[in-house]
Parts: C-alpha cells; sequence; structure tokens
C-alpha cells in the first residue's frame, strides 16, 4: 500500500511538469513545477534513485530562487506605488 501511495505521488508530479508546458504566465510556470518537482523529489527519494534526486532537487530550488525573486521585485513595486507622489491633475476648461 505503502508503494501504491508513491507512485501516486510520482503521477501527480509528472503531470503536474508536464502540464506546465501549458502555462504561459512565468509566475505560475514556476509555481507548478515547484509543486510537480517537490512531488518527484519525494518519489526518487523514497526508490533511491540518486540521479532523480539530485536533477529534481537543482530544478526545484532554481524555481523558488526565482519566486522569492518574483515576490521580491513584486513587494518593492507595491513600496514603491504607495511613496510615490500622486500624480498631477490636469484640468481642463471648455470654452
Amino acid at each position: 500500500m505503502e508503494n501504491m501511495m508513491y507512485d501516486i505521488i510520482s503521477w501527480v508530479g509528472l503531470t503536474i511538469c508536464i502540464g506546465a508546458f501549458f502555462i504561459k504566465d512565468v509566475f505560475w510556470l514556476r509555481l507548478a513545477t515547484l509543486i510537480g518537482c517537490s512531488l518527484l523529489f519525494v518519489y526518487y527519494s523514497h526508490i533511491a534513485i540518486p540521479q532523480g534526486v539530485i536533477s529534481n532537487l537543482l530544478v526545484l530550488l532554481i524555481n523558488a530562487y526565482y519566486l522569492v525573486r518574483f515576490a521580491s521585485a513584486r513587494r518593492k513595486a507595491i513600496n514603491a506605488s504607495k511613496t510615490a507622489s500622486p500624480a498631477s491633475v490636469v484640468l481642463t476648461t471648455e470654452n
């Protein structure tokens, strides 16, 4: 029964990773790949295949790094928009 659970984890992870190829938004693509590779990492760790563990760990870390950078850039943009002076409003009158 335990092996069946790991097989399901591997199929879900593989489906998410393959499905990520159809995602156009970079944030969601990286998030889907991160989740899929996390599941595959668990599976390959369980069946003790070093190549699978290392490759999925590397892809997982790369995507995590870029997601953190994305979040940081978004946070900076939000803070910058809060501190920016309001745009000057131009009033025109009709003759």
